[in-house]
């Protein structure tokens, strides 16, 4: 399916060529990583794709910061306690320093959480701080009272804190001031992300004076730049089909495991055609995801029947699979009046549009896609765009076949930013439009629910009705996969995939 003895000798010549030119110059200090896109934001108010999700804790310290267990901790805070069910009162540390050289006082945090919790603002994150009732300051000691109980409120208590004469200021521009072990110095979307080391962090400067993020749209480019020494990290940003060459690099670590992200794909559920339950079960019996798995992903990932992994406890089993059945799709589309025009001839039941980043593997999945759809006589145009354009209008509803990735998923409430009804953007990530009562309920009475076994009972029932109502086509789990220089050391894969280990990055030595 992909001429792949010819790309693999065009890989071995040019990676030749590149390494005669290696990483002279470079600033040992200087530690680079590839991102295939530019961050759609770095502020934390409104920040939602993944590249700004993964980079914003280099920059910014929330009160709790999440472990790499899925549990959270104190951060900015150095105690936090619950005297009452609804009430959490949290103790700042004592001498802690913003960017620009102000220090951080309990009225910073009352003003960031006064403009995350007001609609008006259109943070994405006002939808899950709408049981809180109030957050004052007393003294060094910031106290938060819920109307409701929220059983993982203490998640929305890891968002990044913002001085308090910029939390009240809907667009800030670069000037993303924040408390974290980097400061932000250049923000040049389509080039790169430059942090620069923050000496008087509280937990220590960093080893590295640098963190530049790259932004390298071509699978190849970053391949070349990461064997050359251009690079020094690729995380989750490398072509399944180029792992073998990779893991036989010198100089290079590769590092794969088990994954927790979720590709999907997602339907708008306000469209004429995928409004249709019939239409979307029809499409989803027309996958053959093995194959997908097999070309696409060169067998590096899991085939998905619901939004979490088995190793994870909120995890369905039960979520209703839909096993490629072409036959079955077909049937589906007849019944929902989508009759074959012409038997086995050219002419299509329908068709739709089918939009995509730039990115190489997510193309050729599209165009996979786009034929196994064909063969149950669904036409399919597939439009590729730049990230933010597509992302933008994934947003905005504009769309009617969609495929994206959920990364960085360890607390199941997620499932109410994705599918309440209330979550629709910019409130939230229901970008399908999907609206069920019955499944709000649930939503909202997990939100509540301290009985850990009654809760997971919940998730199950939730991921069980979207797999059901077909709100998403899930697709698979895929691995994690890391490249890292071994001109560096200190660097630890995350499960999310932030970047906040580069705090502790140093050189191993000079690589001759």
């Amino acid at each position: 399916m992909r001429p792949i003895s010819f790309l693999f000798l065009f890989l071995a010549v040019a990676w030749v060529a590149a390494s005669c030119t290696g990483d002279a110059g470079r600033d040992p200090n200087e530690f680079r990583v590839g991102i295939e896109s530019t961050p759609a934001s770095l502020d934390p108010r409104y920040a939602t794709d993944a590249h700004g999700v993964r980079i914003i804790p280099l920059i910014f310290n929330g009160l709790l910061r999440k472990t790499p267990e899925g549990g959270v901790e104190p951060d900015l805070a150095v105690s936090w306690e619950t005297p009452a069910p609804l009430v959490h009162e949290l103790v700042l540390r004592e001498g802690v320093t913003f960017h620009d050289g102000s220090l951080l006082t309990a009225q910073d945090v009352v003003a960031t959480y006064n403009y995350l919790r007001n609609p008006e603002n259109g943070s994405p994150h006002s939808g899950a701080l709408k049981s809180l009732a109030s957050v004052v300051a007393e003294g060094d000691k910031v106290v938060f009272t819920l109307s409701e109980q929220y059983v993982s409120f203490p998640f929305q208590l890891t968002h990044g804190i913002l001085p308090e004469r910029l939390a009240q200021i809907k667009d800030i521009g670069d000037e993303l001031t924040g408390t974290g072990p980097f400061r932000l110095a250049r923000y040049l979307p389509g080039e790169e992300v430059l942090l620069t080391a923050f000496a008087d962090h509280f937990r220590g400067a960093p080893k590295i004076d640098r963190a530049r993020f790259r932004i390298v749209g071509s699978a190849t480019t970053r391949l070349l730049e990461v064997r050359s020494g251009g690079l020094d990290l690729l995380q989750n940003a490398v072509p399944p089909y180029s792992l073998k060459f990779l893991e036989r690099q010198e100089g290079l670590d590769v590092v794969r495991g088990a994954g927790s992200s979720y590709q999907y794909l997602g339907f708008n559920l306000k469209d004429p055609l995928t409004s249709d339950l019939r239409v979307r079960r029809a499409i989803a019996h027309a996958l053959d995801r093995d194959a997908l798995i097999r070309y696409v992903m060169q067998g590096q990932a899991r085939k998905a029947n619901s939004v979490f992994p088995p190793e994870h406890w909120a995890h369905a089993p039960g979520a209703m699979s839909y096993d490629y059945d072409p036959a079955r799709a077909m049937v589906l589309l007849d019944e929902a009046g989508y009759t074959d025009p012409d038997g086995d001839g050219p002419l299509k039941r329908f068709s739709l549009s089918y939009k995509t980043s730039t990115d190489k593997t997510a193309n050729e999945a599209a165009r996979i896609i786009a034929d196994q759809l064909g063969k149950v006589g669904i036409g399919v145009e597939v439009m590729s765009f730049e990230w933010g354009t597509f992302f933008g209008d994934v947003k905005k509803g504009n769309f009617q076949l969609m495929s994206l990735r959920w990364v960085g998923l360890s607390d199941p409430d997620v499932l109410h930013y994705i599918f309440h009804s209330e979550s629709v953007p910019p409130n939230g990530a229901n970008r399908g439009r999907y609206l069920n009562p019955e499944l709000d309920r649930w939503l909202d009475g997990s939100r509540g629910e301290a009985d850990m076994e009654k809760r997971a009972a919940l998730y199950r029932s939730i991921q069980e009705k979207i797999a059901e109502d077909c709100v998403y086509a899930s697709l698979w789990w895929p691995d994690n996969v890391v490249v890292l220089s071994e001109r560096f050391t200190g660097y630890r894969p995350l499960p999310g995939g932030e970047y906040v280990s580069l705090a502790e990055v140093e050189p191993a030595g000079k690589v001759e």
